[in-house]
C-alpha cells in the first residue's frame, strides 16, 4: 500500500498498525526499552547509562525485525527471531554497530526494492552518510564498499539516475581511504577473533548460503507497487546481508559482536521460513 512518504523516499517503509505484526511491533518496542532498562539496572547499571543502553537497544532491535523484513519478505518469523536475538545480544551486554546496521538496511531496499520505485536523490545521500558514518564510527570500512555494490546491482537491473551514478565511485573511494588511511589494510584485527566464534559463523554462512539459491517465489508485493517482489532482486539483497556479516569479520572480535544483530537475521532466516505468521504487507 502507498504512503505519503512515498513521494519523498524510496526507501523508507513506514510501521502501518492496521497490520498485527506491525502493531505487534509498535507495542513490543516501548516493552523492549522498558526491559532492557530494568535488567540493566539490576545488574547495577547506573541510571543513564542503562537509558541509553536501552534506548538503543530499542533501536538495534526494530532495525533488526526491519532488516529480517528484507531477508525474507514472504515470513514475517524472521524479523522476530531476529527481534529477539538483538535483544538478547543488548541484555548480554554487547554493544552493536547502529549505524553500520542501518545502513546495511538501505543497501538491501537499494537491490530488492521491496518500496518499488529507484531509489530518490534524498536516499542516495541517506544512504551515502550512512555508509560514511558506518566507516568512522563503527570502523566498518566494508560497509560504504557493500553500499557501492548494492548500486551498481540496481544499475544492472535497470539504468538509474545520475547521482546514483555518481554515487557509486564515491562509496568506492570512501572504503579504500578509511580502509587504507585508517590503518586495517594489514588485517591485523583478525588475530583477535575467538575459535567458537568463528566456527558459528562459518556454520551460518553455509546454511545461508544453501539456502537463499532455494528461495521460491516472492508473493510479498512491493510497498508502492501492485506488484511481487522480484525473486533475483530479494535473493541478491540476501546475499548482500550474508556478506556484511562475513565482512565484519575482518574487524576482528569486536567488530564479529558489534554485527551481532545482523548475524541475528542470518541465524533467524533459518528458522524463519517453517513458522508462519499472518502475512504484513508493509513494514
Amino acid at each position: 500500500m502507498t504512503h505519503p512518504v512515498h513521494k519523498f523516499s524510496s526507501l523508507a517503509r513506514p510501521v502501518e498498525p492496521q497490520y498485527p505484526t506491525n502493531l505487534a511491533v509498535l507495542i513490543l518496542l516501548p516493552l523492549i526499552a522498558i526491559s532492557l532498562f530494568v535488567w540493566l539496572v539490576m545488574n547495577d547499571s547506573a541510571m543513564v547509562e542503562a537509558g541509553k543502553t536501552a534506548l538503543l537497544g530499542m533501536l538495534a532491535a526494530f532495525l533488526a525485525w526491519a532488516l529480517g523484513r528484507e531477508m525474507d519478505p514472504d515470513h514475517n518469523a524472521t524479523g522476530f527471531i531476529a527481534l529477539g536475538l538483538t535483544v538478547l545480544a543488548v541484555g548480554l551486554g554487547y554493544s552493536l554497530d547502529l549505524l553500520s546496521l542501518a545502513a546495511l538496511l538501505f543497501a538491501v531496499r537499494v537491490i530488492n526494492r521491496t518500496v518499488g520505485p529507484p531509489a530518490r536523490l534524498g536516499d542516495l545521500v541517506t544512504l551515502v552518510l550512512l555508509c560514511l558514518g558506518a566507516a568512522i564510527v563503527d570502523n566498518a570500512w566494508w560497509m560504504p564498499l557493500l553500499g557501492a555494490l548494492a548500486l551498481a546491482i540496481d544499475e544492472y537491473f535497470e539504468r538509474s539516475s545520475l547521482p546514483q551514478r555518481l554515487a557509486i565511485p564515491a562509496l568506492f573511494a570512501i572504503g579504500l581511504i578509511t580502509l587504507f588511511l585508517g590503518g586495517y589494510a594489514d588485517f591485523a584485527a583478525l588475530e583477535t577473533l575467538v575459535r567458537g566464534w568463528v566456527v558459528a559463523v562459518v556454520v551460518i554462512t553455509v546454511l545461508v548460503a544453501i539456502n537463499i539459491p532455494n528461495t521460491d517465489e516472492i508473493h510479498s508485493k512491493m510497498d508502492a507497487l501492485d506488484t511481487p517482489c522480484d525473486r533475483r532482486r530479494v535473493q541478491i539483497g540476501m546475499a548482500m546481508i550474508l556478506m556484511a556479516g562475513v565482512a565484519s569479520v575482518l574487524g576482528g572480535q569486536a567488530s564479529l559482536t558489534g554485527a551481532l544483530a545482523i548475524w541475528a537475521v542470518l541465524a533467524a532466516s533459518l528458522a524463519g521460513r517453517n513458522i508462519t505468521l499472518e502475512k504484513s504487507a508493509d513494514d
